[in-house]
């Protein structure tokens, strides 16, 4: 099953308009300066070697300067289920892979910058450089730094940031602030803190983009939309809008119930067989140890 959290960050980001707000507020501003964030592209991700453990949440985009040349940038989701100690490898191997299939006549190689967005109930606890991966002693390290590689992650912990400094603008910042709160148990009052950022992506995207948005929470959270934010929703939405957004909620709530339905006799057998093996197996152990030790307390 498609993890949900990549598919809508996925989702979000394929979106060029909301990726160079996503950009404006994450990258230095000379550099946003310097970029021609207009003329972005994105690449197909199909294309990047298996090596790289790229994911379904992996986007790559080509940015050009204004100046000449391009920035190869890649964008990437990391959970806290899945956090990567190698994560600054990870992205060296991405860079060097951009340098050597880019044909440079001129010898200079392209700029390659990682993206990391970050979403966990606990800090990012894994390596942000490459010299903290180096098997040296930390006494030698310093004298040996100047001959070796260095890459330090641009990793964006949305944990760290309070809600309203969480980047981008409208249905991207509203995104990722889902996703910032995704470990607690009722999504809908973080949507309704921000109902104005809903209502700025409906503007923007319409409504297809906002019901997205709508089956991430469902998906995640509980399935009851609550009857006060449906009004406000709805009050939000154009009435040509109204029906098609609200029958599509109505249909991710039935689908969320019906999921979770089937989890539950799911995950009720699978826990059936597995105490019928752990007992089968405590049986045993007990009569093997019996014989060899007699009575047993």
């Amino acid at each position: 099953m498609t993890n949900p959290h990549d598919a809508f960050f996925k989702s979000l980001f394929s979106d060029i308009a909301e990726l160079i707000n996503l950009l404006r507020d994450l990258l230095h501003p000379e550099v946003v300066r310097q970029l021609d964030l207009n003329a972005l592209q994105p690449l197909p991700t199909e294309v990047v070697r298996e090596s790289l453990n790229l994911g379904l949440s992996d986007l790559r985009f080509s940015v050009p300067w204004r100046a000449g040349g391009h920035l190869a940038l890649r964008l990437l989701l990391e959970h806290q289920s899945t956090v990567d100690p190698t994560m600054p490898l990870r992205a060296l191997r991405y860079i060097m892979d951009v340098w050597s299939t880019t044909p440079r006549p001129d010898h200079k190689l392209p700029v390659a910058l990682t993206l990391i967005i970050f979403h966990g109930p606990r800090p990012w606890s894994a390596a942000r450089a490459l010299s903290e991966l180096y098997d040296a002693p930390p006494e030698a390290l310093p004298f040996l730094t100047p001959h070796l590689p260095e890459l330090c992650l641009h990793l964006i912990d949305l944990g760290e940031r309070d809600e309203d400094a969480v980047p981008g603008q409208g249905a991207g910042k509203l995104g990722l602030m889902l996703m910032r709160n995704a470990h607690e148990e009722n999504l809908w009052s973080t949507l309704d803190r921000r109902v104005d950022l809903w209502s700025e992506g409906y503007r923007d995207h319409g409504p297809s983009t906002m019901t997205t948005t709508l089956r991430y929470i469902y998906e995640v959270t509980d399935p009851e939309l609550p009857p006060a934010l449906k009004a406000k929703l709805t009050a939000i939405v154009h009435p040509k809008d109204r029906e098609a957004l609200m029958t599509a909620a109505e249909r991710l709530r039935q689908e969320g119930r019906l999921e979770g339905r089937q989890e539950g006799r799911q995950e009720g057998r699978l826990e059936g067989r597995q105490e019928g093996e752990l007992g089968a197996k405590r049986e045993f152990t007990l009569k093997v140890l019996s014989r060899r030790f007699g009575p047993l307390p």
